[in-house]
């Protein structure tokens, strides 16, 4: 199999290009299909070597030189490396000349699952962080149930010292601020060992080099999948469904409290406001409203811009809008872990899952496909309640690479939008 086509039209496009970015990016795309194309080699020469073998033992000494033969003209392509072509040529020459001779060769084939010794090393280092944590969990719940604050905080503060892109300890700082309970930031920590499971099982997986040039592997996908999936209560389901259905607010010659008793009925839903957040807003019960929409928009923002004149947001809890300060919106605003392995590596997001090219260049794919996942989100759920979206946004997306799974810090509404949009059911 020749493999120079792979590459013809990538050298044809740099010839027109000049010296830019874009001749920086093809390089390095030419790099990436380099890189594959010396896989599949690999790939090949492996396969002969074995098949070689297998025939020899057999008495087909004939069948297996042809094979190797076969297998050595892959390497008369100038695209391969000359170091590495040299390598595989003198091995399989190496074999051919026993094969013609009547031997039998003694080839050691490599592993099918070769997981390297670095990778044993980050899976030792992860159980080491895993350990830390769940210590941390319980010294911190103790030392809060104890009223003894100070000495929480400077747990939270030695574990973030040590682990500050992990999950578990972005959301710990909730304990503090009541947002959270200590089974909440357990659930959390579960959440993330389960993607973290998931995650290692996948790149046992990759690290099995492919047989074809493609690979495909339905089933996989569609068990990984299901495992990904958020779910939503029919409660929540009902309240994301009102808020973006479109509406139109006329509201004159009325007071705030009719106002939202008016937008309470339109979005079918309960809203209430309670006196400390009035208090906290400077409003009171004879406070006027003054407010139309310029046309239907989503229930979601009108009442977000109808709020806004007055300082106010407000939250989805207990099965109801609350209004609340924008303060009080940020302080409530709930971490979750949502796993992505299946979307952004081998197995892919496409029916049937997307293609395997092997594992160096499913990594460096993975990487990209996180942040394409990442941009995306942020510019279609809720874009202004992000940190750097240019308004008053505190939501935070990160991404944790051993567990392969996203870390958003969200408001209860912008998750339940986040599970619509990564496939809930």
């Amino acid at each position: 199999m020749r493999l120079r086509h792979f590459i013809t039209a990538g050298i044809v496009a740099g010839a027109v290009v000049s010296a830019s970015p874009a001749q920086d990016q093809l390089i390095r795309q030419q790099e990436k299909l380099q890189t594959v194309a010396m896989q599949k080699v690999e790939i090949s020469i492996q396969s002969a070597l074995a098949e070689a073998q297998k025939l020899q033992a057999a008495g087909s000494n004939v069948r297996a030189a042809e094979r190797l033969r076969q297998a050595m003209r892959l390497l008369d392509d100038p695209v391969l490396p000359k170091k590495k072509t040299d390598e595989w040529r003198a091995q399989l020459t190496d074999a051919l000349r026993l094969a013609e001779a009547g031997k039998r060769p003694e080839i050691t084939v490599k592993s099918a699952n070769p997981l390297k010794a670095s990778e044993v090393e980050r899976r030792k280092a992860w159980l080491i962080e895993d350990e830390a944590i769940r210590r941390s969990i319980d010294t911190i719940g103790a030392l809060y149930k104890a009223g003894a604050i100070s000495q929480a905080q400077k747990e939270m503060d030695a574990i973030a010292g040590k682990y500050p892109t992990n999950p578990t300890v972005i959301a710990m700082p909730g304990l503090l601020t009541k947002t959270k309970t200590i089974e909440e930031i357990r659930l959390i920590h579960a959440q993330q060992a389960e993607s973290y499971r998931l995650a290692a099982l996948e790149l046992d997986r990759m690290s099995i080099v492919p047989k074809k040039d493609l690979e495909f592997d339905e089933k996989r996908f569609k068990e990984i999948t299901e495992l990904r999936k958020p779910k939503l209560d029919p409660v929540m389901k009902s309240m994301l469904t009102s808020l973006k259905t479109p509406v139109e607010f006329d509201f004159k010659n009325m007071t705030l409290m009719e106002a939202l008793k008016q937008a309470s009925a339109a979005l079918k839903q309960p809203i209430t406001l309670d006196k400390q957040t009035m208090t906290e807003a400077g409003i009171d019960a004879s406070t006027a409203a003054n407010y139309q929409t310029p046309a239907a928009i989503q229930g979601r923002t009108a009442l977000k811009s109808l709020l806004g004149n007055y300082g106010l947001t407000y939250i989805v809890k207990d099965g109801r809008i609350q209004v609340v300060t924008r303060e009080k919106a940020a302080q409530t605003m709930e971490t979750r872990v949502y796993y992505l392995g299946d979307l952004v590596t081998g197995t892919g997001a496409i029916p049937g899952g997307s293609p395997r090219l092997g594992p160096v260049i499913d990594q460096m794919q993975a990487q990209q496909n996180v942040q394409e996942i990442v941009n995306m989100l942020k510019n279609s759920v809720d874009p202004n309640s992000w940190k750097g979206s240019g308004g008053d946004g505190k939501g935070e997306i990160t991404f944790h690479a051993p567990s392969m799974a996203l870390v958003v810090k969200a408001s209860a509404e912008v998750h339940g939008m986040l599970a619509g949009t990564l496939g809930s059911r």
